[in-house]
């Protein structure tokens, strides 16, 4: 039943077939990350706007502070969870249901998501203003019925954004990639637009707000014809009868405290930064969204393209064929997330400042940013690794354990934060989460392999040591050129930006003429997989 899936899913018993489904992996995950860079831009354009329009101020403290649940829960309830828990499931299933039993566990699951938000969003609606005093800004008093109204707005994106979920992760389970990374464009461009209605009406953070709600709406929507092509027909039909339903529950459960506990750290980094001065909260969002661009690229687009795959593998017993595909993802996102975080260092400041330095966001805000970016850009790389070892686990149908080590990191996290706040400010919650992070998805490379077997590491090792060298090197070219030629306290808008533009474009150069020369094999990977687009 279902051949075709089954033979996609084989990474073959040769070299040429493995290297065939790697070929696939980076032309499904290259379409994954060419439309999350259009929505990453998209998204960094709306956070401009926010910038322009709000700055770095008690208003945009009080939106970011209350959208920050809904937004936590979006991630509890949704996407990497959703998709965690369905996809190993829904291909188990695959295996033996016939093909109108599989769509209507999908409605089912649709149906339960949608559900299950709705809820939250009740009780998220009704103990706003508490939730918003005694966790989200116990230190802004003055924001906090602002806060509490504008997260009264917000709450119900969390229905539209976690049924979308539902969807993306069926969408990714057919790898069917590019509909589910898409939707986030319809959410930034109806945030985009909201300026265009604050132009006419003048400035509220209100319709920011408003747009918000529509923009998750719109998500789903746009997700619903895709999911009815594939055979969904939307219908709540028995609901809680299905066994395979109740598997994917059972699964979720660990996971949504394993997500729930990274999300509680983003929480108390944010409630002791409600202590800090105004502004540290915003300073932090926009640090955050900033290492997201290449996280969401192509880190994300790996992982979200190899959880299928380890997941065929893993239903398959092939558990070798699993580890080589993780061992290939992670020096895949090291290809690119080690010379990311160490251009961010370095440029940290001026990006910050080419970017948001307009209208209410002034130059203190933009220290205040750059500050927070360093803090991030030193953990990207374990950020990353977090997002492909873990599905390492999700593939077998174990949840438990990234959160038991989720929950040690958190502690980590919260010690890291009391003890670096008074050296670092609110820089010092970034370099605390970067620390946990770095605990977290070494625990998980240890556990992993300890239950499956060498992964590889010598060569992760060897591989990380070459990027790393390529990237130090590039680090010294864009430092030097920054300070020649963007050293001008003077200079206008247009040539910064430029000047930032060919900064990064030459440093992107020696990255890649770095790792030529030291004959990187995730070059040649590269390199071979364009060879063979017909495969």
């Amino acid at each position: 039943m279902r051949e075709k899936n089954k033979t996609a899913s084989i990474l073959g018993q040769s070299s040429a077939a493995r290297n065939a489904q790697r070929g696939r992996v980076l032309r499904s995950a290259g379409t994954v990350a060419g439309i999350t860079l259009l929505s990453r831009v998209a998204g960094l354009v709306r956070d401009q706007v926010f910038a322009i329009f709000f700055g770095a101020t008690l208003i945009s403290d009080a939106y970011v502070a209350a959208f920050r649940l809904p937004n936590i829960l979006r991630r509890v309830v949704g996407e990497g969870n959703v998709a965690a828990a369905f996809i190993p499931v829904f291909e188990h299933e695959a295996e033996d249901r016939e093909e109108a039993g599989l769509w209507k566990l999908a409605d089912r699951f649709h149906l339960a998501i949608a559900g299950a938000a709705s809820v939250l969003t009740f009780f998220g609606m009704l103990f706003a203003p508490f939730l918003v005093e005694k966790i989200l800004i116990p230190g802004k008093p003055e924001a906090w019925e602002l806060a509490s109204n504008l997260m009264r707005v917000t709450f119900p994106y969390l229905i539209f954004i976690s049924a979308a979920s539902a969807l993306m992760a069926l969408l990714n389970s057919r790898d069917q990639f590019a509909a589910a990374a898409f939707t986030p464009i319809f959410f930034n461009l109806t945030l985009i637009g909201s300026a265009i209605v604050m132009a006419w009406t003048g400035v509220s953070i209100y319709v920011w707000a408003v747009a918000a709600v529509l923009g998750g709406f719109l998500q789903w929507l746009s997700l619903v014809p895709h999911g009815w092509r594939l055979g969904m027909r939307f219908r709540p039909e028995n609901l809680f009868g299905d066994p395979a339903l109740k598997r994917i529950g059972a699964l979720m459960i660990p996971g949504l405290f394993g997500v729930g506990i990274t999300q509680v750290n983003i929480l108390v980094g944010q409630s002791l930064a409600s202590w800090l001065a105004e502004g540290s909260i915003t300073g932090l969002f926009l640090a955050g969204r900033l290492t997201e661009l290449p996280l969401g690229v192509f880190a994300i687009a790996i992982a979200t393209v190899v959880l299928p795959v380890m997941s065929r593998q893993a239903a398959q017993g092939n558990n070798d064929e699993m580890l080589l595909t993780l061992n290939f993802a992670l020096r895949q996102v090291a290809l690119i997330t080690i010379p990311a975080s160490v251009g961010l260092l370095v440029l940290r400041k001026e990006i910050v400042s080419v970017l948001f330095q307009y209208g209410a966001f002034t130059s203190e805000s933009t220290s205040m940013t750059a500050s927070a970016l360093a803090g991030y850009s030193v953990g990207l790389m374990a950020f990353a690794g977090i997002r492909i070892v873990a599905p390492g686990f999700y593939a077998m149908r174990d949840t438990r354990t990234p959160v038991k080590i989720a929950a040690v990191a958190m502690v980590v996290n919260v010690l890291g934060c009391f003890a670096l706040i008074p050296w670092f400010g609110h820089a010092g919650i970034a370099v605390a989460n970067s620390l946990a992070a770095y605990i977290n998805v070494g625990a998980l490379l240890v556990l992993l392999r300890g239950r499956v077997g060498n992964m590889g590491g010598s060569s992760l090792l060897v591989s990380y040591a070459r990027l790393a060298a390529a990237s130090a090197v590039m680090g010294w070219v864009v430092w030097g050129l920054r300070s020649s030629l963007m050293g001008d306290p003077g200079a206008t808008i247009i040539t910064r930006v430029f000047a930032l533009g060919g900064i990064i474009g030459i440093g992107i150069l020696t990255y890649l003429a770095a790792i030529a020369l030291m004959r990187a094999p995730e070059l040649t990977e590269l390199r071979q997989m364009r060879a063979r687009k017909g495969v």
